[in-house]
């Protein structure tokens, strides 16, 4: 049961990535700024390793607004949902560094001895913050690949901190600076 909640949660991430990326055709394609829509593995500490995905939206002055999800399978399947906010460098080439920092929901485990001695382990969920920064590397205007590395952590007596490094495949990339230029009318006669 708890597998298919977190496939229907990825399902209905990309589906609203999808169809927010369906926009009016009245200014030129290379001119639109366009939803990112990154599906990522990862691996990091206590046992942090699985998938998800993220979306994130443009926003002025170089900031973006990121919504993800992920899964970590195992024994007890975890997920963690974040809302970040992301600050880009300029680009160098066709890279993009930037920073990240944001809030969030985190699902982790506890084990306790009951009375008569056994072990009981507990799912429990916190409120967690994060911060981190990453890589855009742009392949061409549609689609590139992002690495980021991020430190979590739990609010809450017994909640972790953390730390995952993902890498993932971004599609719906922003324009390049050539097709930027050409779509404002800079084009020189």
């Amino acid at each position: 049961m708890r597998n298919q909640r977190v496939v229907a949660l990825i399902c209905a991430v990309l589906a609203v990535a999808s169809s927010a990326r369906a926009q009016d055709g009245s200014e030129p394609a290379s001119s639109r700024q366009s939803i990112e829509v990154t599906p990522y593995v990862f691996l990091g500490s206590n046992t942090s390793s699985g998938f998800g995905a993220a979306v994130r939206w443009p926003l002025p002055a170089r900031l973006s607004l990121e919504l993800e999800a992920n899964y970590r399978p195992g024994d007890v399947g975890l997920m963690d949902s974040n809302i970040n906010l992301l600050f880009d460098f300029p680009e160098v080439g066709r890279v993009t560094p930037y920073v990240a920092g944001g809030i969030g929901l985190d699902q982790y485990v506890t084990a306790d001895l009951s009375p008569a001695g056994n072990v009981v382990v507990q799912p429990r969920t916190a409120f967690s913050v994060n911060a981190g920064g990453g890589l855009r590397i742009r392949s061409d205007e549609n689609w590139g690949i992002r690495t980021d590395a991020r430190w979590f952590n739990g609010v809450g007596d017994r909640a972790p901190e953390r730390w995952r490094l993902y890498n993932g495949v971004t599609f719906g990339r922003q324009p390049t600076r050539e097709t930027s230029g050409r779509a404002a009318g800079t084009r020189s006669k």
